[in-house]
């Protein structure tokens, strides 16, 4: 499961960040940018605006890792099963990645069910968040494209609502050609919102000097650890740019015996993320 990280804006003073590089320590200053995010009345959803882009999501997020291998046989049709009994549930977001195996095929499979037998209104909930974690190799405008419309095709959708790039080797820039390419697609209409997956806090800062609006940045987060909550934090409340937090299925267990959470989480693990454990 991920779910949104909300800290308080009071719980930090927005001084210059100090970030330690090869070249010494560099202090960078940003300056805040317009940004919105509103609580829906029955607190179960969050809209994230930054710029002109904006996207409403679940505040728990279901999180499809398991079917990215070593968790059992997956069984396509009791997946999609499972994906729709959350989404009855209102949980309505689902997290997945191009690298989580059969994951944005299941989604395909899922939100093609959705069209077909919920109404109208109920499919313009759903939302699918991906990943795109590429090889460090040289990003061409070519390369980015042909990579996204093979998630667009898996998932069937004609825009993603929301894609994740992540980043192996920071010692290779070419991340920052890669975002500019997936703003053009963006602007394109075949991503409705970018955002980052595990991505430290200095590159954050870069990315955000280069003026690239990414909207979220998933990172892990729990109470064994809270890194986050450091600079990174700190940097997300300055610029708006908004904190998914991921939880390992341990503690969202034992997050489940003290939250009032709905009855199938205190269940067996078929269901405990997004029911993909057979």
């Amino acid at each position: 499961m991920a779910e949104l990280l909300n800290c308080s804006v009071s719980q930090f003073t927005f001084n210059p960040i100090e970030i330690k590089t090869k070249r010494g320590t560099q202090v960078r200053k940003l300056s805040s940018r317009p940004f919105q995010c509103v609580l829906t009345e029955d607190n179960r959803t969050v809209l994230v605006k930054n710029g002109k882009d904006s996207l409403d999501i679940c505040r728990i997020v279901n999180g499809m890792w398991q079917t990215s291998g070593g968790w059992g046989r997956i069984v396509p049709d009791d997946a999609v099963d499972a994906m729709l009994r959350y989404a009855d549930a209102g949980f309505t977001t689902f997290d997945m990645a191009d690298i989580y195996g059969p994951a944005e095929d299941l989604y395909g499979i899922f939100i093609n069910r959705v069209r077909r037998e919920r109404p109208p209104e109920f499919l313009d909930k759903v939302r699918g968040l991906t990943k795109w974690v590429p090889p460090p190799v040289k990003m061409t405008s070519k390369f980015v494209g042909e990579s996204i419309n093979v998630s667009r095709k898996r998932m069937d959708v004609a825009a993603l609502d929301m894609l994740q790039f992540h980043w192996w080797d920071y010692s290779n820039p070419g991340y920052l050609d890669a975002l500019k390419h997936l703003t053009d697609l963006k602007e394109e209409g075949k991503i409705k919102t970018v955002a980052l997956t595990n991505f430290d806090t200095e590159r954050l800062q870069i990315i955000l000097e280069n003026e690239i609006p990414v909207v979220s940045n998933q990172v892990q987060h729990s109470i064994v650890d809270m890194r986050p909550q450091q600079k990174m934090a700190e940097l997300c409340q300055l610029t708006g740019v908004k904190l998914i937090t991921s939880l390992s299925r341990q503690l969202l267990i034992l997050a489940s015996q003290m939250l009032p959470f709905p009855a199938f989480f205190h269940k067996s693990n078929r269901v405990a993320i997004a029911g993909m454990e057979q």
